[in-house]
């Protein structure tokens, strides 16, 4: 697994705070809280809800206050990580009705703060059993919630009109997580029998490798010639991998690049995981 790949705690812990901060106060200018947004099945308080719910339930993991088992034990059998947040997000919705949105960022800040000091109680190598059936270590889950954080914010911007930038920085940092749950994400019914390797150039960034092996997936550092490279502004990758931007149009634009002896293997990558 490539090393580099862990968030540092203290960047990403302020990354994650200054998120919420810009989150809670997008929230408190939402003119109308009941506003579908795009793409999701939600509307602006149950995005909200979603958002609270994600961090105090991961809270609880890391206090040891909630135990990820009891969900995973109501979920089927084989379920990818997918699947098991899709159904984590059921649960929280349901567990939560009759929230408004006033309250929701209220929380929000206070919840990250929550999170933040529980942490300080594992070490950062320890592993911790979360919704998505993943064991996690706090830096690992402080980069997710940041990802949430970014990508929900992006989600409540674009439904209210509100802007939303996201930095290369902070999306780098989601990246470095992403990156070690990659091989857990690997789509096995499409890569069965698939023999391909990627090297992953992010610009201003670190670079990976991924080598996909019948179904199976592994993440290092760059090493031997690949099949495809992928050049990508972090911000599009970002964006494009939670699926709330088309690549084609960030190709077009010259964000997302590809190359090497199989250049067209990066216009398939996407196709190859299961989403995040």
């Amino acid at each position: 697994m490539a090393t580099q790949a862990q968030p540092s705690t203290a960047v990403g812990q302020q990354a994650l705070r200054d998120a919420a901060v810009r989150a809670a106060a997008m929230l408190g200018a939402v003119p109308d809280p009941s506003v579908p947004v795009p793409g999701l099945a939600w509307n602006v308080t149950e995005t909200a809800t979603h958002l609270v719910a994600e961090i105090e339930d991961d809270t609880g993991f890391v206090t040891g206050e909630r135990n990820a088992s009891d969900g995973l034990a109501r979920s089927p059998a084989h379920s990818t990580p997918s699947r098991l947040s899709a159904a984590a997000n059921v649960r929280q919705l349901e567990e939560s009705t009759g929230t408004d949105l006033g309250q929701l960022a209220h929380r929000l800040v206070p919840a990250v703060e929550h999170f933040v000091a529980a942490g300080g109680n594992r070490f950062d190598n320890e592993r911790i059993l979360t919704a998505n059936g993943l064991s996690m270590t706090v830096p690992l889950m402080t980069s997710t919630l940041l990802g949430e954080l970014l990508i929900h914010g992006f989600d409540i911007a674009r439904a209210t009109g509100q802007p939303w930038p996201i930095s290369s920085q902070d999306a780098l940092l989601v990246i470095g997580g992403v990156m070690t749950m990659v091989p857990d994400y690997v789509d096995k019914e499409k890569t069965a029998g698939l023999h391909v390797s990627y090297e992953l150039r992010f610009r201003g960034g670190p670079r990976y490798r991924l080598a996909i092996d019948d179904g199976a997936a592994e993440v290092t550092e760059p090493g031997p010639k690949v099949d495809c490279w992928i050049s990508a502004d972090p911000v599009a990758f970002l964006l494009v991998g939670y699926q709330r931007i088309g690549q084609w149009g960030q190709i077009l634009r010259g964000k997302m690049m590809a190359g090497g002896p199989k250049p067209w293997l990066g216009f398939k990558f996407g196709g190859l995981l299961t989403g995040p």
